[in-house]
């Protein structure tokens, strides 16, 4: 069944992350199936713009902030817009969304995109367990991007087995082959040189991505040049790091660019550091064009990658710097890496499969 008004996808930040871009893709695929959305969340990044130009209202809303203003705000916007189901996504989204639904009487559907509490101090951690498992009470369905973080959340309580879905992240990879920049033109928008080996990657400048073992594996490995797409609180600090390292020219950090999935075709090899992941989006794009990827061995790469995978490697900058280094000699290997990470991103990641799946929950949800 349809909602009887609008789905509310309620955000944490309209930055060029996954998140949000997650959030347009599902926006823009079900809308062409009949479903109708609002997207409320802070008016913080180029994403607003590109919700407003596809055509889907964004209502500037501060979920990033514990405001009880925001709560009342969010409340007045569903009765205002009619709104049939609020679905959530991310820590402060999830808390307003889930308890504004409750209080107005619409059901509630939250996504996690990854289980980051570790870097929380003892009791800020148990509360924010504790909250969590309280929060699912009152939510329908409980949406885990990767099985990994399924299992992982059950472990930890966070919700009910009744209630998960493990939906998989997806792409649209016939649009990203077709958005895709070719390799030069792609490395003169990075003003990266045509000739000249290029691992990148492209991130949330957040520590939880560990984008400072991308640069100390450089330092070990000097046969590339390291770019680096994106923007977040670790910029000065990885700023600061290559610096030290005498790594200055070799390291491009491009800043926040939307649809960053156009420019991967720079890379000769893509990498992810990443400490913990739901389902990195950005590995996900790589591989769907074509790029050989070298991943910290953590449970969110081992599912995308597959296992064994040849660029699956143990989080140090002396494991990274290897790969790298074997992986830029071989072009063979970074061939068939290449066209194995594309055959696996259409048949397991395509976007379809994630629509299909979030239409059933919408649907569960709404019945219920």
């Amino acid at each position: 069944m349809r909602a009887p008004g609008p789905i509310l996808q309620l955000i944490v930040s309209t930055r060029a992350g996954g998140g949000p871009q997650h959030v347009l893709a599902v926006a823009l695929g079900l809308r062409r199936r009949g479903w109708r959305f609002v997207v409320a969340g802070p008016a913080d990044g180029p994403m607003t713009e590109q919700f407003r130009a596809a055509g889907i209202e964004p209502v500037p809303l501060r979920t990033d902030r514990l405001r009880p203003l925001t709560l009342l705000r969010l409340v007045r916007l569903i009765r205002a817009r009619r709104i049939g189901l609020v679905h959530s996504h991310g820590k402060g989204a999830g808390l307003y969304g889930r308890l504004a639904a409750r209080l107005v009487g619409v059901p509630a559907v939250h996504t996690f995109h990854g289980l980051h509490y570790e870097g929380y101090p003892g009791p800020a951690r148990a509360l924010y367990l504790a909250l969590e498992r309280r929060l699912a009470r009152i939510t329908r369905v409980i949406v885990n991007v990767s099985r990994a973080q399924e299992e992982e959340g059950l472990r930890l309580g966070l919700f009910a087995a009744s209630q998960s879905r493990a939906i998989l992240n997806g792409v649209d990879v016939a649009r990203l082959a077709t958005d895709a920049l070719g390799r030069r033109e792609a490395r003169a928008a990075l003003g990266l040189d045509p000739e000249l080996a290029v691992v990148g990657c492209a991130a949330r400048f957040d520590a939880v991505k560990r984008l400072d073992l991308l640069v100390r594996a450089a330092a070990l490995a000097p046969g590339f040049t390291l770019a680096l797409i994106g923007d977040g609180p670790e910029a000065p600090r990885l700023r600061r790091l290559a610096a030290d390292l005498g790594m200055a020219r070799r390291v491009r950090m491009a800043g926040e660019v939307t649809e960053a999935a156009r420019l991967l075709p720079a890379f000769d090899v893509f990498a992810s550091s990443s400490r913990k992941e739901g389902l990195p989006l950005a590995v996900v794009e790589a591989m769907a064009l074509g790029l050989a990827v070298v991943a910290s061995d953590i449970p969110a790469h081992r599912e995308v990658l597959g296992e064994p995978c040849d660029g699956l490697v143990p989080g140090t900058p002396e494991a990274f710097a290897a790969r790298l280094s074997s992986l830029l000699a071989d072009g063979a290997l970074r061939a068939r890496l290449g066209a194995e990470n594309r055959t696996r991103a259409r048949s397991e990641f395509d976007v379809r499969h994630m629509l299909l799946g979030l239409e059933a929950v919408y649907e569960e949800a709404l019945a219920l």
